[in-house]
């Protein structure tokens, strides 16, 4: 099944497409048509993946074959004369029926091993193939970004193990990062979009404008530690500043594994806060 959603934003195109698909992104291929801008709306074509498709029509036939049998099992009863002369164990039979049956789970288990037939080589060379892909359209479309917003700077790309880090550098590039990183954190977030619509597989990339993230993360995960070690003493929650859902994000991992610490966020965004507290229970 192939539909085009028109949005505002490529993000809000792919949620509606999911809600009229009735689906999750893992079954769908999204292709962006149009980017969207100032003046225009961003346009996605979104197509349901065949994989899902073809196991319910396996299902199906299976079920389908499965009733035909029993029909003919009671069409075509055994006569009472053949029953006295033909004598067999229908116990051992029955048996012998389950042991031969192929089921959908035996397909799809052959088909995998059919498929994983690459080597250990192959595998790294394909991964690697990706990784340059991904890093290449990053850079390509943070450079667009840069010249639309006619900025003096250069764009790193990076690969560290499994992730991919952009970092942008230059002069005044504050538009760039906005209040507490927000700019950046929808840089981010749109860069990511238009690469899982453009290519299959991409792998996730992470933007930095000049060190700001690293820096910023530092400094967030001191605050945390700094907070966590008075709600130790006092033993007294403690409410932080209104943040955005990245510095949120970091304080609950750097204090996940704190002993007798927990953390929740409240409110509405952009007011959402995040609270620190006590507990006997962990």
């Amino acid at each position: 099944m192939k539909i085009e959603v028109s949005a505002k934003t490529i993000e809000k195109a792919i949620e509606e497409g999911l809600k009229k698909l009735n689906t999750t992104i893992e079954n769908v291929t999204v292709n962006v048509i149009n980017d969207g801008g100032l003046f225009k709306k961003a346009k996605i074509e979104m197509i349901m993946d065949d994989d899902k498709e073809m196991k319910e029509e396996i299902l199906g036939e299976t079920n389908i074959t499965e009733e035909i049998e029993k029909d003919e099992l009671v069409s075509n009863p055994v006569s009472e004369e053949l029953e006295t002369e033909i004598e067999y164990d229908k116990e051992q039979l029955e048996k012998e029926e389950n042991e031969n049956k192929v089921t959908l789970d035996d397909i799809v288990k052959a088909s995998e091993n059919i498929l994983d037939t690459e080597t250990q080589e192959e595998k790294l060379a394909r991964k690697q193939e990706m990784i340059n892909k991904t890093m290449a359209m990053a850079k390509e479309w943070l450079d667009g970004l840069i010249y639309a917003y006619n900025i003096n700077a250069t764009v790193e790309i990076t690969a560290r193990e499994n992730d991919i880090y952009a970092n942008i550098t230059g002069e005044n590039l504050g538009v760039l990062i906005g209040y507490h990183g927000e700019a950046m954190e929808s840089i981010q977030h749109l860069l990511n979009t238009y690469l899982y619509g453009k290519l299959k597989g991409a792998k996730r990339v992470f933007v930095d404008v000049s060190g700001y993230r690293e820096k910023r993360n530092g400094d967030l995960r001191s605050l945390a530690n700094k907070i966590a070690s008075k709600v130790l003493e006092s033993r007294r929650s403690y409410r932080l500043d209104p943040m955005n859902s990245f510095e949120r994000r970091i304080i609950h991992e750097e204090l996940s594994k704190t002993s007798h610490i927990l953390t929740h966020s409240e409110g509405v965004d952009p007011n959402r806060y995040l609270i620190i507290e006590y507990t006997e229970e962990k």
